[in-house]
């Protein structure tokens, strides 16, 4: 089975995709053959490989060509079936669906990196995502743990300067700060869980809204992340205001703007450093409303 990593784009400060590893002469081979498509938000890695073909594939790519540092040195979109595409100095080819570089506005010249996936235990479930079903239908958690706190901000996916003009930092705790990703994309939940892990997090993510009081009591969870963009979404964050103590809302959506009662809203695939900021300003909120109590 091939290797997952997130694959994160340094020089726009933001993800880029789940991936496999095709990192063996049978994973090369076999690629995406076979599939009937590529989701958004997931990738796969060839390496070492100067070039691909699409012979057999079913469905057009866009294609990543990548030097020994990971720099993007040249893209191909859209790239059909039965084509054939190599650069000259490429050491590995990053294969996404097509329109996807576009619409994550990566550009040659940009560097990318690997990050591992923090070791974690499933509250069981099972999946990627860790929201695979249980046996009674409902979706289960799965909680993400930081690998390690970095020593400083940046120290391990460097943020770019959010717009609002906050340096996003590191929490200093004696403890992970408990966060809770609520969302029926499970690509964002993923990303979202190993980002922020890397920022000494503890995540647990669902895609069952209706489990969020349930999660908040048993995790302890401080600040929920709310996905606008999900049909339950008003029930969701009335179940985190109506929580029997304070507990921090981050809102994200399609776009960034401003949501029910004038808070604010990220876009859900902006940059990350953000989303960091917000949820720090979400706990510190959650601390003062806790202290007045």
């Amino acid at each position: 089975m091939a290797k997952t990593k997130l694959i994160v784009n340094l020089t726009r400060d933001r993800a880029v995709c789940v991936g496999e590893l095709a990192d063996g002469p049978l994973l090369r081979m076999r690629g995406l053959l076979g599939r009937e498509g590529l989701p958004a938000g997931e990738g796969m890695l060839i390496t070492p490989a100067p070039g691909i073909h699409t012979a057999f594939m079913r469905f057009p790519i866009d294609a990543l060509f990548l030097d020994r540092s990971m720099r993007v040195i040249d893209i191909v979109e859209r790239l059909r079936p039965w084509r054939m595409a190599s650069r000259r100095h490429a050491h590995s080819v990053l294969e996404l669906s097509a329109g996807e570089c576009a619409r994550q506005g990566v550009e040659v010249g940009d560097r990318l990196a690997l990050r591992e996936r923090a070791a974690g235990s499933n509250a069981g479930g099972n999946g990627a995502s860790g929201n695979g079903a249980s046996g009674n239908g409902a979706s289960s958690p799965r909680t993400w743990w930081p690998l390690r706190k970095p020593e400083r901000a940046g120290a391990d996916i460097p943020v770019a300067k959010p717009a609002h003009g906050h340096e996003p930092s590191v929490l200093t705790r004696l403890s992970p700060l408990r966060v809770l990703v609520s969302s029926a994309d499970r690509h964002f939940r993923t990303t979202t869980s190993l980002l922020l892990a890397r920022r000494n997090c503890s995540v647990t993510t669902t895609a069952n809204s209706g489990r969020l009081s349930e999660l908040i009591a048993r995790e302890g969870t401080e600040v929920v992340v709310v996905d606008l963009g999900d049909p339950s979404a008003s029930e969701a964050m009335g179940t985190v205001r109506a929580f029997a103590r304070p507990v921090g809302l981050v809102l994200v959506d399609d776009e960034a703007g401003v949501g029910p009662g004038g808070q604010p809203v990220l876009a859900r695939w902006g940059p990350f450093g953000d989303l960091v900021v917000a949820v720090e300003d979400a706990e510190r909120a959650r601390e003062h409303e806790a202290g007045r109590a």
